[in-house]
């Protein structure tokens, strides 16, 4: 009796696993986290997740998804004050958005760092930070003073920038400029490039109140005069007090948006931006800040530049949302919240501090959220319909009685390669 040979057809993860471009296609639509932890699947799967190809296309396809998956904060304790995640070295850790837990990288684990040297988060940029060293030599003469460097934490991958001191001559060296550094990374035009500019503030103008400002820049991609400082437009005139920390990129930019003598009555509003079309420092005349009283965090968010204002560090239970209308013509009032009714839970709010402004799930102006401190918990507060949710307790900023708000970084995952 002859028998009959029944042939076997793959199922539906067989084919799909034979097949490499539709198993690429399906990888794309995947976040970058969980790509990374996909890696462990089998040896095909990491070297299709980790090919210079695969994170090119995931990162242009994902370049509009602007999504904050954590944030870095400036520090916090744990129950037993010992977990800061904001101060130093490798205890820099992500904070999740979505369920409050800490990630397990710091930007800071694969590089070799004394442990007298102090380590800091300087900005972040769709997915990228910039990072400083400040290094603790008792003979300078000969090392560097600080480091910066690029990386993804995602990825873990990083590049340090080459030293900005050695591109001033003698003569800049002698006035002594203060230093001030930023970035800027756009995905939706390059996978992988990014701009650093470096913007050397000189001592007041002798009988003025205004400074020179240069800057040089550093180009990932520079094929003309690679791994250097170039520096680029005409000095810039400005007032001599205004402090060039927390820049945001947006729409090609990057802006600083603060005030002069914050803690004076005679106390101005100011705006630069840093332009990479035109490779130069730019003080247009941007529309004030709305009210000198409040302070405020500038963000970008829903393709938008915003501001955050609130009365008071300390206190921060009024908060106004304002968005730049898209001629740049003025500031557009978004929300006015009074927190003072809010309760958590069941305790009347003692405090509330601003972190940040982020966008959460939806594309339009209605997805954005605020990160606050409430009684030292971490809360979401989204703006759309006014919920909130805690995602962190016991949070103490390392510095609780300054006067300026508590400094956070947003993180948005991406396989980009350095």
């Amino acid at each position: 009796m002859s028998r009959i040979k029944v042939s076997k057809s793959p199922s539906s993860p067989e084919k799909i696993e034979e097949n490499e471009d539709l198993l690429t296609e399906i990888l794309l639509h995947l976040g970058a986290k969980t790509l990374i932890r996909f890696k462990c699947v089998s040896k095909r799967w990491s070297t299709i997740i980790s090919s210079p190809y695969f994170c090119h296309r995931h990162v242009f396809r994902h370049a509009n998804i602007t999504k904050v998956s954590s944030i870095f904060l400036e520090s916090g304790e744990d129950d037993d004050n010992k977990n800061r995640y904001f101060n130093n070295h490798n205890d820099i850790k992500p904070l999740s958005l979505e369920n409050g837990s800490h990630g397990s990288s710091s930007p800071f684990d694969s590089i070799e760092i004394h442990p007298k040297d102090l380590a800091y988060i300087v900005q972040s940029c769709n997915g990228l930070l910039l990072c400083r060293i400040l290094h603790h030599h008792k003979n300078r003469a000969f090392l560097p003073i600080e480091s910066f460097f690029v990386c993804n934490p995602t990825t873990e991958c990083f590049n340090f920038l080459p030293d900005p001191y050695k591109a001033l001559d003698a003569d800049s060296h002698e006035s002594s400029p203060w230093l001030y550094m930023n970035f800027a990374f756009d995905p939706s035009t390059s996978s992988s490039a990014y701009v650093a500019i470096c913007v050397w503030k000189f001592k007041a103008v002798k009988n003025s109140s205004r400074s020179r400002f240069e800057t040089m820049v550093y180009s990932s991609t520079d094929e003309a005069e690679p791994g250097s400082w170039r520096p680029c437009g005409s000095p810039l005139m400005a007032p001599a007090k205004f402090e060039l920390h927390n820049g945001v990129y947006f729409n090609g930019s990057v802006h600083w948006i603060g005030f002069v003598d914050p803690d004076s009555y005679a106390k101005m509003s100011v705006s630069l931006r840093f332009d990479f079309k035109e490779l130069r420092l730019r003080d247009d005349n941007m529309p004030p800040l709305p009210d000198l009283d409040y302070f405020y965090i500038p963000a970008a968010a829903c393709g938008h530049l915003n501001l955050v204002g609130f009365s008071s560090p300390e206190r921060s239970n009024m908060i106004r949302v304002y968005q730049m209308a898209m001629d740049y013509s003025r500031w557009v009032l978004l929300h006015t919240l009074d927190l003072s009714p809010m309760y958590w839970p069941n305790d009347f709010i003692a405090s509330v501090k601003v972190l940040h402004l982020i966008q959460d799930n939806e594309d339009d102006c209605s997805g954005m959220s605020l990160v606050l401190v409430v009684n030292y918990n971490v809360v979401v507060f989204r703006l759309k319909d006014y919920t909130f949710k805690r995602i962190y307790s016991r949070y103490v900023p390392w510095n609780e009685s300054a006067e300026s708000p508590p400094i956070s970084f947003e993180h948005i995952e991406s396989l980009v390669q350095l």
